[in-house]
């Protein structure tokens, strides 16, 4: 049986927490996007998401920001470390999107 999506999301979030942000990213921006951003909107929202269900403002910034960090991703290969902390956040994100969905219905 898999694993329920909250105890997944939970479970990713405690390994991302100790994550370190990628150095090279304080400054770069792909597609001139503020990776500081990306990072602190999007881990809010699945913060959010582990207490309960997010507001409408949060549902939406999961949404903009999932779309963006998806098409950034294949952009910042070139770091590997940049590029496995991105893609968990994003994985993140998507997970805490698909459970407050699912918490919605």
């Amino acid at each position: 049986m898999s694993e329920p999506k909250s105890d997944l999301l939970s479970r990713l979030w405690d390994e991302f927490r100790i994550m370190p942000f990628p150095r090279g990213f304080y400054r770069r921006e792909p597609d001139g996007e503020c990776m500081v951003s990306m990072d602190t909107s999007l881990a809010g929202c699945v913060s959010v998401a582990l207490e309960g269900s997010l507001d409408d403002g949060r549902r939406e910034v999961l949404r903009t920001r999932i779309a963006i960090l998806g098409k950034i991703l294949p952009s910042i290969g070139d770091d590997e470390y940049g590029t496995k902390y991105f893609t968990l956040l994003y994985e993140m994100a998507v997970l805490a999107a698909e459970l407050d969905h699912a918490r919605g219905e």
